[in-house]
Protein backbone atom coordinates (compact mmCIF):
# COMPACT_ATOMS: atom_id res chain seq x y z
CA UNK A 1 0.00 0.00 0.00
CA UNK A 2 2.75 2.41 0.95
CA UNK A 3 4.62 1.47 -2.22
CA UNK A 4 1.54 2.26 -4.31
CA UNK A 5 1.04 5.57 -2.55
CA UNK A 6 4.68 6.39 -3.21
CA UNK A 7 4.19 5.77 -6.93
CA UNK A 8 1.08 7.95 -6.96
CA UNK A 9 2.89 10.71 -5.10
CA UNK A 10 5.81 10.47 -7.52
CA UNK A 11 3.51 10.64 -10.54
CA UNK A 12 1.71 13.64 -9.07
CA UNK A 13 5.01 15.37 -8.39
CA UNK A 14 6.09 14.81 -11.98
CA UNK A 15 2.78 16.14 -13.28
CA UNK A 16 3.12 19.25 -11.13
CA UNK A 17 6.65 19.83 -12.36
CA UNK A 18 5.63 19.47 -15.98
CA UNK A 19 2.54 21.64 -15.73
CA UNK A 20 3.89 24.22 -13.33
CA UNK A 21 0.58 24.17 -11.47
CA UNK A 22 2.37 24.28 -8.14
CA UNK A 23 3.06 27.95 -8.89
CA UNK A 24 0.44 29.37 -11.25
CA UNK A 25 -2.56 27.06 -11.68
CA UNK A 26 -4.74 29.20 -9.42
CA UNK A 27 -3.65 32.51 -10.92
CA UNK A 28 -5.19 34.16 -13.96
CA UNK A 29 -2.97 35.31 -16.83
CA UNK A 30 -3.50 38.94 -15.82
CA UNK A 31 -2.45 38.11 -12.26
CA UNK A 32 0.71 36.46 -13.59
CA UNK A 33 1.43 39.56 -15.65
CA UNK A 34 0.96 41.82 -12.64
CA UNK A 35 3.07 39.60 -10.39
CA UNK A 36 5.92 39.50 -12.90
CA UNK A 37 5.93 43.30 -13.24
CA UNK A 38 5.85 43.89 -9.48
CA UNK A 39 8.43 41.15 -9.04
CA UNK A 40 10.87 42.86 -11.41
CA UNK A 41 10.33 46.20 -9.68
CA UNK A 42 11.53 44.55 -6.47
CA UNK A 43 14.74 43.17 -7.98
CA UNK A 44 17.70 45.32 -6.96
CA UNK A 45 20.00 44.40 -9.87
CA UNK A 46 19.54 42.65 -13.21
CA UNK A 47 20.83 42.72 -16.78
CA UNK A 48 18.94 42.99 -20.05
CA UNK A 49 19.55 42.96 -23.79
CA UNK A 50 17.45 43.23 -26.92
CA UNK A 51 16.68 45.20 -30.04
CA UNK A 52 14.02 47.38 -31.59
CA UNK A 53 13.15 47.80 -35.28
CA UNK A 54 10.74 49.95 -37.29
CA UNK A 55 8.91 48.65 -40.37
CA UNK A 56 7.16 50.51 -43.17
CA UNK A 57 3.94 49.66 -45.01
CA UNK A 58 6.02 48.40 -47.92
CA UNK A 59 7.27 45.57 -45.76
CA UNK A 60 10.80 46.96 -45.45
CA UNK A 61 12.25 47.24 -41.96
CA UNK A 62 15.04 49.30 -40.48
CA UNK A 63 18.15 47.62 -39.21
CA UNK A 64 17.35 46.63 -35.59
CA UNK A 65 18.93 48.90 -32.99
CA UNK A 66 20.50 46.51 -30.49
CA UNK A 67 21.00 47.43 -26.85
CA UNK A 68 22.20 45.89 -23.60
CA UNK A 69 22.58 47.14 -20.08
CA UNK A 70 22.02 46.71 -16.37
CA UNK A 71 19.66 48.07 -13.75
CA UNK A 72 20.92 48.75 -10.25
CA UNK A 73 19.11 49.97 -7.14
CA UNK A 74 15.82 49.08 -8.86
CA UNK A 75 15.72 51.95 -11.37
CA UNK A 76 19.23 53.20 -12.19
CA UNK A 77 19.70 52.17 -15.81
CA UNK A 78 23.08 51.84 -17.51
CA UNK A 79 22.78 50.98 -21.20
CA UNK A 80 24.80 50.79 -24.38
CA UNK A 81 23.45 50.65 -27.91
CA UNK A 82 25.17 48.97 -30.83
CA UNK A 83 28.08 51.17 -31.87
CA UNK A 84 28.88 52.20 -28.31
CA UNK A 85 26.48 55.14 -27.95
CA UNK A 86 25.43 55.49 -24.33
CA UNK A 87 21.79 56.14 -25.14
CA UNK A 88 18.85 53.76 -24.98
CA UNK A 89 16.40 53.69 -27.87
CA UNK A 90 13.39 55.75 -26.81
CA UNK A 91 10.73 53.82 -24.90
CA UNK A 92 12.87 50.80 -24.03
CA UNK A 93 13.43 51.30 -20.30
CA UNK A 94 12.87 47.66 -19.19
CA UNK A 95 10.54 48.21 -16.24
CA UNK A 96 8.68 51.09 -17.85
CA UNK A 97 8.09 48.97 -20.93
CA UNK A 98 6.59 46.19 -18.80
CA UNK A 99 4.50 48.71 -16.87
CA UNK A 100 3.14 50.03 -20.17
CA UNK A 101 2.29 46.50 -21.34
CA UNK A 102 0.37 45.90 -18.11
CA UNK A 103 -1.33 49.31 -18.28
CA UNK A 104 -2.49 48.76 -21.87
CA UNK A 105 -3.59 45.13 -21.43
CA UNK A 106 -7.17 44.33 -22.42
CA UNK A 107 -6.66 40.57 -22.52
CA UNK A 108 -3.98 38.12 -21.42
CA UNK A 109 -3.89 34.41 -22.14
CA UNK A 110 -1.48 31.53 -21.66
CA UNK A 111 0.22 30.16 -24.78
CA UNK A 112 0.25 26.40 -23.98
CA UNK A 113 2.48 25.32 -26.86
CA UNK A 114 5.22 27.77 -25.78
CA UNK A 115 4.95 27.08 -22.04
CA UNK A 116 6.68 24.29 -20.13
CA UNK A 117 7.70 23.28 -16.63
CA UNK A 118 10.13 26.17 -16.33
CA UNK A 119 8.19 29.02 -17.87
CA UNK A 120 4.72 30.30 -18.61
CA UNK A 121 4.28 32.29 -21.81
CA UNK A 122 1.54 34.91 -22.01
CA UNK A 123 0.05 36.58 -25.06
CA UNK A 124 -1.15 40.06 -24.12
CA UNK A 125 -3.47 42.09 -26.33
CA UNK A 126 -3.57 45.83 -25.71
CA UNK A 127 -6.69 47.95 -25.51
CA UNK A 128 -6.52 50.15 -28.66
CA UNK A 129 -7.47 53.38 -26.87
CA UNK A 130 -4.98 52.84 -24.05
CA UNK A 131 -2.29 51.81 -26.52
CA UNK A 132 -2.85 54.97 -28.56
CA UNK A 133 -2.46 57.09 -25.43
CA UNK A 134 0.71 55.31 -24.28
CA UNK A 135 2.27 55.44 -27.72
CA UNK A 136 1.34 59.08 -28.25
CA UNK A 137 3.28 59.89 -25.09
CA UNK A 138 6.24 57.75 -26.19
CA UNK A 139 6.36 59.35 -29.64
CA UNK A 140 6.09 62.85 -28.19
CA UNK A 141 9.08 62.05 -25.98
CA UNK A 142 11.02 60.95 -29.06
CA UNK A 143 10.06 64.12 -30.92
CA UNK A 144 11.15 66.23 -27.94
CA UNK A 145 14.60 64.66 -28.16
CA UNK A 146 14.80 65.62 -31.83
CA UNK A 147 13.78 69.19 -31.04
CA UNK A 148 16.85 69.60 -28.85
CA UNK A 149 19.31 68.31 -31.45
CA UNK A 150 21.03 70.64 -33.91
CA UNK A 151 22.88 68.92 -36.79
CA UNK A 152 26.60 68.66 -36.01
CA UNK A 153 27.69 70.23 -39.32
CA UNK A 154 25.31 73.18 -39.12
CA UNK A 155 26.51 76.79 -38.75
CA UNK A 156 24.83 76.91 -35.34
CA UNK A 157 26.76 73.90 -34.13
CA UNK A 158 30.01 75.17 -35.67
CA UNK A 159 29.66 78.51 -33.96
CA UNK A 160 29.80 76.81 -30.58
CA UNK A 161 33.29 75.59 -31.43
CA UNK A 162 34.57 78.79 -33.04
CA UNK A 163 34.17 81.95 -30.99
CA UNK A 164 35.35 84.16 -33.85
CA UNK A 165 32.67 83.01 -36.31
CA UNK A 166 30.03 85.56 -37.26
CA UNK A 167 26.77 85.16 -35.40
CA UNK A 168 24.70 86.12 -38.45
CA UNK A 169 24.81 82.70 -40.08
CA UNK A 170 24.00 80.73 -36.92
CA UNK A 171 21.09 83.09 -36.25
CA UNK A 172 19.71 82.62 -39.76
CA UNK A 173 20.17 78.89 -39.55
CA UNK A 174 18.45 78.79 -36.17
CA UNK A 175 15.48 80.69 -37.53
CA UNK A 176 15.18 78.25 -40.44
CA UNK A 177 15.64 75.32 -38.07
CA UNK A 178 12.89 76.62 -35.77
CA UNK A 179 10.52 77.17 -38.70
CA UNK A 180 11.09 73.61 -39.87
CA UNK A 181 10.58 72.28 -36.35
CA UNK A 182 7.32 74.20 -36.03
CA UNK A 183 6.09 72.82 -39.37
CA UNK A 184 7.14 69.28 -38.41
CA UNK A 185 5.52 69.60 -34.99
CA UNK A 186 2.18 70.56 -36.54
CA UNK A 187 2.37 67.64 -39.00
CA UNK A 188 3.35 65.32 -36.17
CA UNK A 189 0.42 66.36 -33.97
CA UNK A 190 -1.96 66.02 -36.93
CA UNK A 191 -0.64 62.50 -37.48
CA UNK A 192 -1.15 61.61 -33.81
CA UNK A 193 -4.73 62.90 -33.91
CA UNK A 194 -5.57 60.30 -36.59
CA UNK A 195 -3.43 57.46 -35.22
CA UNK A 196 -4.86 54.07 -34.28
CA UNK A 197 -2.73 51.43 -32.59
CA UNK A 198 -2.82 47.65 -32.44
CA UNK A 199 -0.31 46.08 -30.07
CA UNK A 200 0.35 42.55 -28.83
CA UNK A 201 3.10 41.34 -26.52
CA UNK A 202 4.52 37.93 -25.71
CA UNK A 203 5.87 37.61 -22.19
CA UNK A 204 7.78 34.61 -20.84
CA UNK A 205 7.71 34.27 -17.04
CA UNK A 206 9.84 32.09 -14.77
CA UNK A 207 7.26 29.82 -13.13
CA UNK A 208 9.20 29.40 -9.92
CA UNK A 209 10.35 32.97 -9.35
CA UNK A 210 7.46 34.70 -11.17
CA UNK A 211 9.94 37.05 -12.83
CA UNK A 212 9.98 38.03 -16.53
CA UNK A 213 12.41 36.12 -18.75
CA UNK A 214 11.72 37.84 -22.07
CA UNK A 215 9.29 40.23 -23.72
CA UNK A 216 8.43 40.88 -27.34
CA UNK A 217 6.15 43.81 -28.17
CA UNK A 218 4.73 44.13 -31.70
CA UNK A 219 2.83 47.29 -32.56
CA UNK A 220 1.15 48.51 -35.74
CA UNK A 221 0.30 52.17 -36.33
CA UNK A 222 -2.24 53.47 -38.83
CA UNK A 223 -2.57 57.21 -39.40
CA UNK A 224 -2.93 59.94 -42.00
CA UNK A 225 0.08 61.86 -43.32
CA UNK A 226 -0.65 64.83 -45.55
CA UNK A 227 -4.18 63.53 -46.04
CA UNK A 228 -3.05 60.07 -47.13
CA UNK A 229 -3.35 56.83 -45.15
CA UNK A 230 -0.05 55.44 -43.85
CA UNK A 231 1.06 52.46 -41.81
CA UNK A 232 4.14 51.58 -39.78
CA UNK A 233 5.14 48.92 -37.29
CA UNK A 234 7.59 48.64 -34.43
CA UNK A 235 8.95 45.53 -32.76
CA UNK A 236 10.89 45.53 -29.51
CA UNK A 237 12.46 42.41 -28.02
CA UNK A 238 14.09 42.30 -24.63
CA UNK A 239 15.56 39.51 -22.50
CA UNK A 240 16.10 39.72 -18.74
CA UNK A 241 18.93 38.08 -16.86
CA UNK A 242 20.07 38.12 -13.26
CA UNK A 243 23.84 38.91 -13.34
Amino acid sequence: MNKSMGRIAGACGLALALSGCAHDANRSPKELLSLSVSGLSGVDRYAFSGDTAIGAASGTASRPAAFRGTVQHHDQVSVQTEGGADEMPAGVHPLRLLNDVERMAARAEVVPEASNGQRTVLRITADPAKAAKVWSNRLRSEFALLENKVPANSPAASARDDGTRSQAKPSAFREAWDRELDRSRKEFEAMLSTMSVRSTSTLAIDRKKLLPLSLEERTEFRYEANGKPARESRTTRIAFKRP
